[in-house]
């Protein structure tokens, strides 16, 4: 394997993975700071836990900048336990993990105004959480008082501007090229959302064999998409017959932002520009 994979390892497994780059998830924070006592903390990219999470003294108090990335179970029910953490943005960045379930865009919100910076997590949205999505572009890409970015919506932004494409399973921290997950049980896998499930090919070949199988099928959406160089299939797992209406929008809606910012720019800096400035 390459020593340039992150492993996102439960705390217990510390001692397994020493020497490798790392993500460290825990239900409880305080274990986290007592089993990383010793350890090169360089090489531990976030620490990874849940809102619902014990007790949080030890973390706040904790004299090491690392990273904590808050995950999100139930966005509703969720919601009022993100301003226990508040304090803890003056000592280390913090980010808000939380799943695409009804509810999602009211965490959004009060997490960018506690000036943490999100990541939303997918599955396959149905309609009514699309709409919801486009809500939440319109407010990361039009709100001027939100100063952190809301992934993937962020990266897709600036790669329309670039005109650069970036691909999403990098985006989401599921290339399994890059990053794995090891789940409780000590399996391998590319993320929280495929364990449980049993992969028939080998990681480092997952994404490319699973693209050619969606171009390969006649009549596949992925065929056509304006957008597939960014997405790379990545909204057909675990359903390959999901429609990407919604999904579409929202990346078009991104695009069509990115075009604005630029023609604005351009007027911007053009000659009758700076004259009038």
């Amino acid at each position: 394997m390459s020593d340039s994979i992150v492993y996102n390892i439960p705390i217990t497994m510390i001692e397994a993975y020493r020497g490798r780059t790392l993500v460290v998830r825990s239900h409880d924070p305080s274990m986290i700071v007592q089993r990383l006592a010793g350890h090169d903390l360089e090489m531990v990219e976030y620490l990874q836990v849940p809102v619902t999470g014990g007790d949080i003294d030890s973390l706040l108090h904790w004299e090491h900048a690392v990273p904590v990335d808050l995950v999100i179970h139930n966005p509703e029910a969720d919601l009022p336990l993100l301003y226990r953490y508040s304090a803890m943005q003056a000592a280390r960045p913090v980010r808000v993990s939380v799943p695409v379930a009804p509810g999602f865009s009211k965490v959004v919100k009060l997490a960018l105004s506690l000036d943490f910076a999100v990541k939303l997590e997918f599955s396959q949205p149905g309609p009514a959480l699309t709409e919801e999505l486009l809500r939440v572009a319109d407010l990361y890409l039009h709100q001027s008082t939100v100063s952190q970015p809301v992934e993937f919506i962020h990266s897709m932004f600036l790669a329309f501007y670039k005109g650069d494409p970036v691909a999403l399973w990098i985006v989401q921290e599921e290339d399994p090229a890059r990053m794995r997950y090891i789940t409780a049980r000590g399996i391998e896998t590319i993320s929280r959302r495929f364990a449980g499930v049993e992969l028939n090919e080998a990681l480092p070949s997952f994404i490319e064999n699973y693209i050619e199988g969606l171009i390969k099928e006649e009549g596949g959406e992925c065929n056509d998409c304006e957008f597939f160089d960014s997405c790379l299939g990545y909204f057909k797992w675990p359903r390959k017959e999901y429609l990407c209406e919604g999904v579409k929008a929202l990346f078009q809606r991104l695009k069509e932002a990115a075009e604005e910012l630029k023609a604005d720019l351009s007027s911007f800096h053009s000659p009758k520009g700076e004259n009038r400035s």
